[in-house]
């Protein structure tokens, strides 16, 4: 098995949990200024992050990831570098790699939606509907651990 090179600890901490529409870079700053120690951005989805480029905004020292149509689709900073997980909802194994790949020099881990019962979520085998193939589940995991750099999480609901 191939360890990660950097770790999250969660022990003791305050975390922003992932929310749609709100995980966007101001609330997690402003979650960070109120004490969080860790913060999650919004579920983005695989097929629209792969098609995204990193592109260094001097402007604002963000990190956009900026779709064809010139969409800022997720943005980072420095200040939250070591502390943001980057949330994806996928379905493929390969896809959830080169999303990985694409981030992890910009986030402190990666975490895998597994626990979304919305119908815009499931209908693309994502979210909760991962959870009906652990052989799926079990590819997606093991190909990001081995393949990326950062720890790999998976958000399930019980």
């Amino acid at each position: 098995m191939i360890l990660n090179s950097l770790s999250l600890c969660y022990h003791n901490k305050l975390i922003l949990a992932p929310m749609v529409r709100v995980g966007t870079l101001p609330m997690r700053l402003l979650a960070l200024d109120y004490g969080a120690d860790i913060v999650y951005c919004e579920e983005l989805i695989d097929l629209k992050m792969i098609q995204c480029k990193r592109v260094v905004n001097e402007v604002l020292s963000t990190v956009d990831f900026v779709a064809p149509d010139d969409r800022v689709v997720f943005r980072t900073c420095e200040r939250e570098q070591n502390r943001v997980v980057f949330q994806m909802g996928t379905s493929d194994a390969e896809r959830a790699l080169a999303v990985a790949r694409l981030v992890e020099n910009d986030v402190a881990g990666i975490d895998v939606n597994m626990g979304c019962p919305k119908q815009y979520s499931t209908k693309g085998g994502m979210g909760a509907a991962l959870l009906s193939d652990p052989d799926k589940i079990e590819k997606i995991l093991s190909t990001l651990v081995k393949g990326t750099r950062r720890p790999v999480t998976c958000k399930i609901r019980i």
